[in-house]
């Protein structure tokens, strides 16, 4: 294994076990959001509607180069649990999201490994109105 992925790895887990402990999830950027999303999606049509694990090195593939990849990944895990329990339903169309999912999921508060799945929709609900 490269030295840089060995690297990217290590930090990826650093990231994960301080926001387990509750620690705050900075904003990332809404394109790398979508970009993850998008990614995901493709791997679920190539294998059967497998939900797919993406490697580390495939999202920062996917992701601009100064994306926060954990934050990234952990944000678009919450985004995935509420599409999954049909919260987003308003905003989906099949497997394609509103923008506005993204840019609430990019960057909403979020303290820990979850954010508030009410909030999230009422943020939702409050960017269709404006």
């Amino acid at each position: 294994m490269a030295e840089e992925q060995i690297d990217r790895l290590q930090s990826f887990r650093a990231f994960i076990k301080e926001a387990e402990d509750g620690a705050t999830i900075p904003p990332v950027g809404e394109d790398d959001l979508k970009s993850l999303h998008d990614a995901c999606v493709e791997m679920t049509r190539r294998y059967c509607g497998k939900d797919g694990v993406l490697s580390i090195d495939l999202m920062a593939r996917v992701c601009s180069r100064d994306a926060n990849l954990p934050a990234v990944w952990l944000r678009h895990t919450q985004l995935r649990s509420l599409v999954r329990q049909g919260l987003l339903a308003e905003w989906q169309h099949g497997a394609a999201l509103d923008e506005a999912v993204f840019r609430v999921a990019a960057n909403i508060t979020m303290q820990g490994v979850r954010f508030d799945p009410r909030i999230f929709v009422r943020e939702l609900h409050q960017r269709a109105t404006v």
